[in-house]
């Protein structure tokens, strides 16, 4: 009985080896100050709620801002499944939708937000988090991160 178990056990491990289709794929660039829009959005309950529920977790009010090679970012993020915020009308004023990849830094769960409105370039990911960033990891402008997504 032991060996048709273990049999058993070799084949499953085997069939899951080979049918996981788990790649990681990622993106580096260096850490730049914005212009603080990102805080004053992300600030707003219906975005913080919003991007909670996409997430589960409630975003530090604030992104921290990476400078990416362009074609990179465009690569990475058209083979990845977005979560979609609608725009929506908030205190008399409408905001922009957005799109929401979820995403690791040095190992902490974060969130890649593209704005359907953005003063940035498609070069620029904006993060989000549960805390500060630059606090938690000590970042200064010019440092070079590394952002990992796994798809599938």
């Amino acid at each position: 009985m032991f060996w048709i178990a273990l049999k058993l056990f070799q084949a499953l491990y085997f069939f899951n080896c080979f049918t996981s289709h788990t790649v990681y794929m990622k993106i580096e660039g260096k850490i730049f100050s914005g212009m603080g829009v990102g805080k004053e959005y992300i600030s707003l309950t219906p975005y913080q709620e919003k991007i909670e529920e996409k997430t589960g977790f409630r975003p530090f009010p604030g992104t921290l801002n990476i400078r990416c090679e362009k074609e990179k970012v465009e690569e990475v993020l058209n083979k990845l499944g977005a979560s979609r915020i609608e725009s929506f009308k908030f205190e008399g004023e409408k905001y922009s939708g957005v799109d929401v990849y979820e995403a690791w830094l040095r190992g902490l769960s974060v969130a890649v937000l593209r704005m359907d409105v953005t003063d940035y370039g498609p070069e620029v990911v904006e993060l989000v988090a549960e805390e500060n960033l630059r606090e938690k990891f000590g970042f200064e402008d010019g440092d070079e991160v590394e952002i990992v997504f796994e798809s599938g």
